[in-house]
């Protein structure tokens, strides 16, 4: 059942892309709706190096003008989107606070996540890994989350993530071989690249730096309770 939600994913990325129908990343701007504040889990060192690794493979077939979001430095699973985005964060935010105090109640019950890792897939905007739970953490932080959150929660409040996953790169202009994208990530759907182990969970916000996103932690919280 789960997997064959990234099956779906990937039957219509592959006819969006083969149509000439991919959608194309800008940089974010304030206010906006994409690249928005969020909670994210950071792969452990080991996995962060194969994501980038497979990335740099999935920029060979799809162009160099992509954005890497799976590079080791900006490799993340979203675990919940906040605010739209916005150019400038004070220090001492108040909302900043409110999300950060939610997020360490949320984790004091749970220990590290762990996912297995077990394929491409394709969306019509960008190349993803898919990622599995291990046990019932991610659920149960998910679920702590959201309530702790309580109306801060707002964004995401009518969306329910069903499938967990971290994007390698994302499509930033019409591709110039659409079908070796598609059978690059068709070759690779279950490729296994093993467990990722999250230990912690991160509040960011996202800066494009001339070439790419990457990452801003505004704050952290370990996820180290032991059952």
């Amino acid at each position: 059942m789960y997997a064959t939600r990234f099956d779906g994913l990937f039957e219509r990325g592959r006819d969006a892309v083969l149509a000439g129908a991919v959608q194309c990343q800008v940089p974010p701007v304030d206010g906006g709706n994409r690249w928005v504040m969020s909670v994210v889990m950071r792969p452990d060192a080991a996995t962060a190096r194969r994501m980038g690794e497979i990335t740099r493979e999935a920029l060979t077939v799809a162009g160099e003008e992509h954005w890497p979001t799976g590079t080791a430095d900006s490799s993340h699973f979203t675990l919940r989107a906040l605010e739209e985005h916005r150019v400038s964060v004070p220090d001492g935010d108040a909302r900043v606070s409110r999300y950060m105090a939610a997020l360490r109640t949320a984790a004091t019950a749970v220990g590290p996540v762990r996912m297995t890792l077990s394929g491409l897939t394709l969306t019509p905007g960008c190349v993803m890994l898919c990622a599995e739970p291990s046990g019932d953490a991610m659920e149960r932080l998910y679920d702590a989350y959201e309530d702790a959150l309580g109306e801060d929660g707002w964004l995401e409040a009518d969306f329910d993530r069903n499938i967990w996953y971290s994007t390698l790169v994302h499509f930033t202009r019409p591709l110039t071989n659409p079908q070796a994208v598609v059978d690059w990530v068709g070759e690779r759907r279950d490729l296994a690249l093993g467990q990722v182990e999250c230990r912690h969970v991160e509040l960011v916000v996202y800066r494009f730096n001339g070439s790419r996103i990457v990452m801003e932690a505004l704050d952290a919280v370990s996820l180290s309770h032991r059952p």
